[in-house]
C-alpha cells in the first residue's frame, strides 16, 4: 500500500512539472524561495503543493539562466556584467527550462526505478541509525562499496561510470585497471550490453548506474564482454578481463617542499587507513606511510607535515601502527565496550620511523582513526596538531555483520545485507574520550568550512563525550612550545591576505547559511551573483603560489616508473601544494618549533 501511494504521488508531482515547465517563467514578481526543506513544511493543499512547485522550478530555471547567460559570454569577460544579464533573453530561458527538465526527468526516472526492496533497506537503516548515527544497515552492494573504501582497491574492469540520458556511460578509465590496459574502452563511450564471459548479453540501456555496476564488476580473472557504443556511432564488443583495481587516490603520497632558507620539509597526504582484512599482502595504511618517511628521511628532511584533513578514519589497527611510527613504545588509545570492560592498544615495536618534528593538519572532517592519530601524537608531546578548531567528534568503534544465513545450504535466501553496530567508544591515553568534542588543534587557523554544522555533535541520537582512567605512558622530550608557537602563528595569520580572505568568507558563508531564503527576482537574483563572484574572484586571486615554496618528488625513482597517466596526475597534484594557505603555515610552525627548541638528549622523562 505505502509503495503504491508513493509511486502515486512520483507521478502526481512528475505531471505538475512537466505542465509548469513548458511556460516561460516570470521573473518579474518580487517573490523568494526556501531552500531549507525543514523550514517549508509540509503544504496543506494541492494549490499549496502545486505553488511549492512553481516556485522550485522558478528558483531552478533562475539559476541555470544567470549560469548559462554567464558562460555565454566567458569568452569575452570572465565578470558578470549588467550588459549580459541586463534583461531576460527569451532563447537563453527556453533553453535553461529544457536544462531543468532534463534533470529532473532523469531525478523522475531514479525514483520511479526505486524498488520495495530499496525501501525496505532505507527502512531497516532508519531503525538502526535510532541507536546512534553510525550504526546502520549495509544492502548487498552498500556493504560492497564499504570494503572498497576501507581497501582502497576492488575487482572490476577500472571504468568510472555514469548514468546520462538512460545510458550508463564511461566517465574515466582508472589508469593501470584492466580497461587502461586492454586500450579499447575510453571516456565518452556508451556501455549498451554485458556479458559474463561466453554467456549472454544483459541490456543496460535505461537500467541505474548501481545496478549496471553490479553486472560489470567481478572475480579477478573473469571476463566481462562489454558491447559500448563509440562517440561517433560505432558499436563494438570489447572483452575485458577483471583484475584488482587500485584506486591510487586512496593511498597515501609525498613531497619534498623546499623553502627560502634552504630547509626541506616531508608532506605526506593520507586520505584514509586503508587495509584490505582478506588479504594479508594487499597495501595498508602503515606500511605504505613507513615507506613514505623513509623517502623524506633519504632527502633528509627538517621536519614532516602529516596531513590527515578529510580523512575519515579506516583501519584501527593502522592508526596504531601509525602513531607507533613517531613513538619507541606505549599506549595509542584505549577502548570501553557497553559494559565498560576497557582494553588498550599500545605501540610495541620500540623502533622510531621518523624522531623530527612534525606538524599534524586536520579540520573538522577528519574523523575517528584520524583523531586516533592525532590525539595519541599530541598526548606524548609528540606532533603539533594544526586545523580548525575541533576534528569531527566520532569516537566510536564500530563491528560490519553478515545477515546471510550461511547455515541454510544451497535453501538459503539471496544476499541480505551486512549491520554496522557501535559497540565500544575510543578515549585518549589521557583518559578523555574523542567522542562528540573531537580533537583541539593545538594552533587554530581560519577555515572556510567553520560556518557548516559539521561533527558528532550535529548529529541526532550522537554518544555523549565521556572520560575514564588515563594510561602510563611517556612524554616526548623534545614537546612543543604550544604556548610560543600559537603567538607566533597568531601574528602571521592577522598579517596575512589569505587568512583574512578566509576568515571574512567563512563570515559571509555563515550568515547566508543563515538566510536560507532566496529571491526569485531577476534583478536581486543577479546582484546576489555578482557579489558572490566578486568574493570569490577576490579569494582566487590571492590563491597564488608561495614563493618561498618548491615542490619536488620524495622519490625520482618511482615517479620515473610510473604509467605516464598516473606521473600526470602526481604532477597535477603536487602543483597544488604551494597555494595552500595550511600547508605553508605548517611549514612556518615547523620552522619555529626547530628555532624554539635548542637540541637536546633523547632521553625521556615519565609522566
Amino acid at each position: 500500500m505505502a509503495g503504491r501511494l508513493l509511486r502515486q504521488r512520483i507521478n502526481e508531482s512528475k505531471g505538475i512539472f512537466k505542465e509548469l515547465i513548458q511556460h516561460p517563467q516570470n521573473f518579474e514578481a518580487d517573490e523568494s524561495f526556501e531552500t531549507d526543506w525543514e523550514h517549508r513544511g509540509f503544504a496543506d493543499t494541492r494549490q499549496e503543493w502545486k505553488d511549492e512547485w512553481r516556485k522550485f522550478i522558478k528558483y531552478q530555471v533562475l539559476t541555470t539562466y544567470i549560469a548559462s547567460a554567464e558562460a555565454a559570454t566567458s569568452n569575452v569577460t570572465t565578470n558578470l556584467t549588467q550588459n549580459a544579464l541586463s534583461k531576460i533573453d527569451p532563447k537563453i530561458e527556453a533553453e535553461s527550462r529544457r536544462k531543468v527538465e532534463k534533470n529532473m526527468d532523469a531525478y523522475f526516472e531514479r525514483l520511479i526505478k526505486e524498488t520495495e526492496q530499496d525501501r525496505i533497506d532505507a527502512f531497516i537503516d532508519c531503525v538502526a541509525t535510532a541507536f546512534d548515527p553510525h550504526s546502520g544497515y549495509l544492502a548487498p552492494q552498500q556493504k560492497d562499496d564499504f570494503d572498497i573504501g576501507i581497501k582502497g582497491s576492488l575487482e572490476g574492469i577500472g571504468a568510472v561510470l555514469q548514468e546520462e540520458d538512460g545510458y550508463i556511460k564511461v566517465a574515466r578509465v582508472v589508469p593501470g585497471g584492466p580497461a587502461w590496459k586492454q586500450k579499447e574502452l575510453k571516456a565518452q563511450d556508451i556501455i549498451l550490453k554485458v556479458a559474463q564471459g561466453d554467456g549472454e548479453p544483459v541490456d543496460i540501456v535505461g537500467v541505474r548506474v548501481q545496478d549496471a555496476v553490479k553486472l560489470i564488476r567481478g572475480k579477478k580473472g573473469t571476463q566481462a564482454k562489454l558491447t559500448v557504443k563509440k562517440p561517433e556511432g560505432k558499436i563494438v564488443v570489447i572483452p575485458i578481463v577483471r583484475d584488482v583495481v587500485v584506486l591510487e587516490e586512496s593511498y597515501s603520497k609525498s613531497a619534498v617542499l623546499a623553502g627560502s632558507n634552504g630547509r626541506r620539509y616531508g608532506y605526506i597526504l593520507l586520505p584514509g587507513f586503508y587495509r584490505d582484512f582478506s588479504n594479508s599482502k594487499a597495501r595498508n595504511a602503515s606500511d605504505d606511510l613507513r615507506m613514505e618517511l623513509e623517502r623524506l628521511k633519504s632527502k633528509q628532511v627538517d621536519g614532516v607535515i602529516l596531513d590527515l584533513r578529510n580523512n575519515g578514519g579506516g583501519a584501527l589497527e593502522d592508526a596504531v601502527k601509525i602513531a607507533g611510527l613517531f613513538i619507541p613504545y606505549g599506549p595509542v588509545v584505549q577502548v570501553r565496550d557497553r559494559i565498560n570492560r576497557g582494553y588498550v592498544y599500545e605501540d610495541s615495536d620500540p623502533s622510531v620511523a621518523y624522531d623530527g618534528e612534525v606538524v599534524i593538519l586536520v579540520n573538522a572532517f577528519s574523523a575517528s582513526a584520524s583523531e586516533i592519530v592525532a590525539a595519541a601524537l599530541q598526548d606524548y608531546g609528540r606532533a603539533v596538531v594544526v586545523g580548525g578548531d575541533h576534528t569531527y567528534g566520532k569516537g566510536t568503534v564500530q563491528s560490519v555483520s553478515s545477515l546471510d544465513l550461511p547455515w541454510l545450504g544451497s535453501g538459503r535466501p539471496a544476499a541480505s545485507g551486512s549491520v554496522k553496530i557501535t559497540n565500544q567508544k575510543y578515549y585518549r591515553i589521557t583518559g578523555g574520550s574523542t567522542q562528540f568534542k573531537g580533537v583541539e588543534a593545538d594552533v587554530v587557523l581560519p577555515d572556510v568550512n567553520d560556518y557548516l554544522d559539521v561533527g558528532e555533535q550535529s548529529l541526532s541520537y550522537a554518544l555523549p563525550w565521556s572520560t575514564t582512567s588515563s594510561s602510563n605512558y611517556v612524554k616526548w622530550v623534545n614537546a612543543p612550545n604550544h604556548a610560543a608557537l600559537k603567538m607566533r602563528s597568531a601574528k602571521r595569520v592577522q598579517n596575512s591576505l589569505l587568512f583574512k580572505a578566509i576568515d571574512e568568507q567563512e563570515k559571509l558563508l555563515r550568515a547566508r547559511r543563515k538566510s536560507t531564503s532566496v529571491s526569485l527576482n531577476f534583478a536581486k537574483a543577479v546582484q546576489t551573483q555578482m557579489q558572490l563572484k566578486k568574493e570569490s574572484e577576490a579569494l582566487d586571486k590571492l590563491k597564488i603560489n608561495t614563493p618561498n615554496v618548491t615542490v619536488m618528488p620524495s622519490d625520482d625513482n618511482w615517479l620515473k616508473h610510473l604509467e605516464p597517466e598516473r606521473r600526470d596526475e602526481y604532477s597535477e597534484w603536487s602543483k597544488g601544494l604551494p597555494k595552500d594557505a595550511y600547508i605553508d603555515e605548517a611549514i612556518r610552525i615547523l620552522e619555529d618549533w626547530r628555532e624554539l627548541n635548542a637540541p637536546v638528549s633523547q632521553d625521556r622523562v615519565r609522566k
